[in-house]
Protein backbone atom coordinates (compact mmCIF):
# COMPACT_ATOMS: atom_id res chain seq x y z
CA UNK A 1 0.00 0.00 0.00
CA UNK A 2 1.26 3.48 -0.80
CA UNK A 3 1.96 6.19 1.26
CA UNK A 4 -0.92 8.55 -0.11
CA UNK A 5 -3.03 5.23 0.31
CA UNK A 6 -2.12 4.29 3.47
CA UNK A 7 -2.75 8.05 4.66
CA UNK A 8 -6.07 8.51 2.81
CA UNK A 9 -7.37 5.55 5.11
CA UNK A 10 -5.73 6.83 8.05
CA UNK A 11 -8.24 9.97 7.37
CA UNK A 12 -11.35 8.01 6.89
CA UNK A 13 -10.90 6.33 9.92
CA UNK A 14 -10.35 9.31 12.06
CA UNK A 15 -13.64 10.68 10.17
CA UNK A 16 -15.42 7.70 10.96
CA UNK A 17 -14.34 7.69 14.44
CA UNK A 18 -15.71 11.17 14.40
CA UNK A 19 -18.74 10.85 13.20
CA UNK A 20 -19.46 7.70 15.43
CA UNK A 21 -18.87 9.89 18.33
CA UNK A 22 -21.40 12.23 16.85
CA UNK A 23 -23.56 10.00 16.11
CA UNK A 24 -23.90 8.51 19.59
CA UNK A 25 -24.51 12.10 21.01
CA UNK A 26 -27.19 13.11 18.65
CA UNK A 27 -28.74 9.22 19.16
CA UNK A 28 -28.32 10.15 22.89
CA UNK A 29 -30.02 13.03 22.09
CA UNK A 30 -32.67 11.71 19.87
CA UNK A 31 -33.97 9.32 22.40
CA UNK A 32 -34.43 12.10 25.23
CA UNK A 33 -36.75 13.68 22.82
CA UNK A 34 -38.49 11.01 20.83
CA UNK A 35 -40.57 11.33 18.80
CA UNK A 36 -38.65 14.85 17.49
CA UNK A 37 -38.33 14.40 13.42
CA UNK A 38 -35.69 17.15 12.87
CA UNK A 39 -33.51 15.16 15.35
CA UNK A 40 -34.55 11.92 13.49
CA UNK A 41 -33.55 13.24 10.20
CA UNK A 42 -29.91 14.45 11.82
CA UNK A 43 -29.23 10.84 13.15
CA UNK A 44 -30.23 9.33 9.44
CA UNK A 45 -28.23 11.40 7.70
CA UNK A 46 -25.32 10.63 10.39
CA UNK A 47 -26.17 6.90 10.18
CA UNK A 48 -25.71 7.76 5.95
CA UNK A 49 -21.75 9.31 6.88
CA UNK A 50 -21.24 6.14 8.54
CA UNK A 51 -21.69 3.76 5.76
CA UNK A 52 -19.90 6.10 3.40
CA UNK A 53 -16.63 5.94 5.95
CA UNK A 54 -17.17 2.19 6.70
CA UNK A 55 -17.61 1.03 2.88
CA UNK A 56 -13.99 2.80 2.50
CA UNK A 57 -12.87 0.25 5.20
CA UNK A 58 -13.89 -3.33 4.96
CA UNK A 59 -12.21 -4.90 8.14
CA UNK A 60 -15.36 -2.32 9.49
CA UNK A 61 -18.04 -3.88 7.84
CA UNK A 62 -18.92 -6.70 10.36
CA UNK A 63 -19.38 -4.00 13.02
CA UNK A 64 -21.07 -1.51 10.80
CA UNK A 65 -23.34 -3.71 9.66
CA UNK A 66 -24.38 -4.65 13.70
CA UNK A 67 -24.31 -1.31 14.25
CA UNK A 68 -26.77 -0.90 11.13
CA UNK A 69 -29.10 -3.50 12.44
CA UNK A 70 -29.37 -2.25 15.96
CA UNK A 71 -29.76 1.14 14.75
CA UNK A 72 -32.68 -0.37 12.94
CA UNK A 73 -34.02 -1.98 15.36
CA UNK A 74 -33.70 0.49 18.24
CA UNK A 75 -36.02 2.94 15.98
CA UNK A 76 -38.20 0.30 15.40
CA UNK A 77 -38.42 -0.30 19.06
CA UNK A 78 -38.98 3.20 19.58
CA UNK A 79 -42.05 3.97 17.36
CA UNK A 80 -43.23 0.78 18.59
CA UNK A 81 -43.36 2.25 22.66
CA UNK A 82 -45.96 4.67 21.08
CA UNK A 83 -48.39 2.26 20.37
CA UNK A 84 -50.58 0.52 22.59
CA UNK A 85 -49.25 -2.88 23.25
CA UNK A 86 -46.30 -2.18 21.96
CA UNK A 87 -42.27 -2.39 23.37
CA UNK A 88 -42.11 -2.12 26.98
CA UNK A 89 -39.35 -0.05 28.77
CA UNK A 90 -37.51 -3.56 29.78
CA UNK A 91 -38.12 -4.18 26.05
CA UNK A 92 -36.70 -0.64 25.23
CA UNK A 93 -33.70 -0.79 27.48
CA UNK A 94 -32.77 -4.33 25.89
CA UNK A 95 -32.91 -2.57 22.68
CA UNK A 96 -30.91 0.20 23.47
CA UNK A 97 -28.14 -1.83 25.26
CA UNK A 98 -27.57 -3.90 21.90
CA UNK A 99 -27.40 -0.71 20.31
CA UNK A 100 -24.70 0.58 22.80
CA UNK A 101 -22.60 -2.47 22.47
CA UNK A 102 -23.05 -2.42 18.63
CA UNK A 103 -21.07 1.62 18.81
CA UNK A 104 -18.75 0.32 21.08
CA UNK A 105 -17.72 -2.85 18.93
CA UNK A 106 -17.07 -0.69 15.74
CA UNK A 107 -15.55 1.72 17.52
CA UNK A 108 -13.16 -0.74 19.37
CA UNK A 109 -12.45 -1.99 15.90
CA UNK A 110 -11.93 1.88 14.70
CA UNK A 111 -9.28 2.52 16.96
CA UNK A 112 -7.46 -0.94 17.03
CA UNK A 113 -7.22 0.01 13.21
CA UNK A 114 -6.05 3.40 14.00
CA UNK A 115 -3.31 1.71 16.53
CA UNK A 116 -2.44 -0.51 13.42
CA UNK A 117 -1.95 2.47 11.02
CA UNK A 118 0.12 4.85 13.27
CA UNK A 119 2.40 1.28 14.44
CA UNK A 120 2.83 0.41 10.86
CA UNK A 121 3.72 4.16 10.07
CA UNK A 122 6.13 3.62 12.83
CA UNK A 123 7.94 0.87 11.89
CA UNK A 124 8.43 1.95 7.98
Amino acid sequence: MSASQSHALHTIAVQLATALDHYELEFNALMRNWPEMEMYAGVSRRMDELRMYSASLPVLSVQYVSLLIAHAELVHALWKTQTRGGYTAVDLANVREDHRAAIADLRRKCLRLLAGMAAAREGS
